[in-house]
């Protein structure tokens, strides 16, 4: 929308406020309330308004309440909950519980532009607040901006750089994610710094050295993150990982970590993923058997047994069922097989037992 556009706009609701039914507003009040709604409207029409992602970030709190003006006429006039968050901001546009509550509406609506632009006048209102710079931050990561979320994170820790671990930790996950392991790094050892029995950066310090291929000093953050919470499913799928790509690592403590999950089926999956990626086909195939045997038709052992299909040019179906075995006794001796020191091991889906190495607490 143009500038004349958005005064027009806000013209028309100023005069829907002051023309409206007897009862609502004071004379008085309504006055009031349409010269703020028309300054902000055309206060700060310099340029065309855009939203977020299409143009640099806006500091300017006119800037900001413009595109709310805007942007109301497709959502808040028509949404009873969101005009009732925004009738608060209006009476007090410090209420903070207001804001974030209307942020997270829009984001539940679909609107995650309008979130961001809450968040951000939330920050700007509350500059020494880190859990609102945090919800910010991961909003521009939701949007796919991370530079922005990292120079928000930045400006943050330039002033209060032991005020928030978790800003920290969504630092590295960030530069994790950007292929910048070393001051992702730094960013993990920081948060830890400043608090050490939180299990997400270790596991996050973890999975960074595992990227960086130092896989020993993996193991032992994943150790640490499983003293904090030994049922954390997700450092011990990882800790599993580490210990098949470390010199030291055998196959059976790594089955072991993965069996923790309490399904067996993920367990050998996993394991076949890590006999896949080393080139292992052979081994691969037994533990996909073994895993569709325990659990047929399991979708991510048959997209494993897809991809050993075509790695080594054999079926890319489970061969036929051998004879039943009593399946407790399947399920129990998986733990007490023969070691075969020529097995190695890995992970399968995200979010459940038996999940690939994944950055916690995102």
């Amino acid at each position: 929308m143009t500038c004349k556009g958005l005064c027009g706009a806000a013209w028309q609701a100023a005069r829907r406020l002051f023309t409206g039914a007897p009862g609502g507003l004071p004379t008085r009040r309504r006055l009031a309330a349409c010269t703020t709604i028309l300054i902000l409207g055309c206060v700060s029409c310099t340029k065309e308004v855009q939203v977020a992602s299409q143009a640099p970030p806006h500091t300017k709190t006119s800037a900001v309440m413009a595109r709310q003006v805007e942007n109301a006429v497709d959502f808040g006039d028509t949404d009873p909950e969101a005009r009732r968050w925004r009738k608060r901001l209006a009476a007090n546009a410090s209420d903070l519980d207001a804001r974030l509550a209307l942020a997270r509406l829009y984001v539940d609506r679909g609107q995650p532009q309008l979130a961001v632009e809450h968040y951000r006048l939330a920050a700007e209102l509350n500059p020494d607040l880190p859990g609102v710079t945090l919800l910010l931050a991961k909003s521009l990561r939701d949007l796919n901006e991370p530079a922005e979320a990292l120079s928000v994170i930045a400006a943050f820790l330039a002033r209060h750089p032991k005020d928030s671990w978790e800003l920290w930790s969504l630092a590295g996950i960030l530069e994790d994610e950007q292929g910048l392991f070393k001051p992702a790094e730094a960013a993990y050892r920081a948060a830890l710094a400043i608090d050490s029995t939180q299990t997400s950066p270790h596991n996050n310090l973890g999975y960074n050295l595992l990227l960086q291929g130092n896989a020993e000093a993996a193991a032992a953050e994943f150790r640490k993150a499983i003293e904090i919470d030994p049922h954390s499913v997700i450092a011990h799928n990882n800790l599993g990982t580490a210990l098949m790509w470390a010199k030291s690592g055998k196959s059976e403590q790594a089955f072991a970590e993965w069996r923790r999950s309490g399904d067996p089926a993920a367990a050998h999956n996993n394991l076949a993923a890590v006999f896949l990626e080393q080139g292992h086909y052979a081994e691969a195939r037994q533990e996909l058997a073994s895993a569709l045997e325990l659990r047929p038709g399991y979708p991510a052992a048959l997209a494993n047994l897809k991809l050993v299909a075509a790695a080594d040019g054999g079926p890319s179906t489970p061969a036929p069922s051998a004879p039943k075995v009593n399946l407790w006794k399947r399920i129990t001796s998986s733990l007490t097989k023969d070691k075969r020191a020529d097995k190695r091991a890995m992970i399968d889906e995200p979010g459940a037992s038996g999940d690939p190495p994944v950055i916690a607490a995102k």
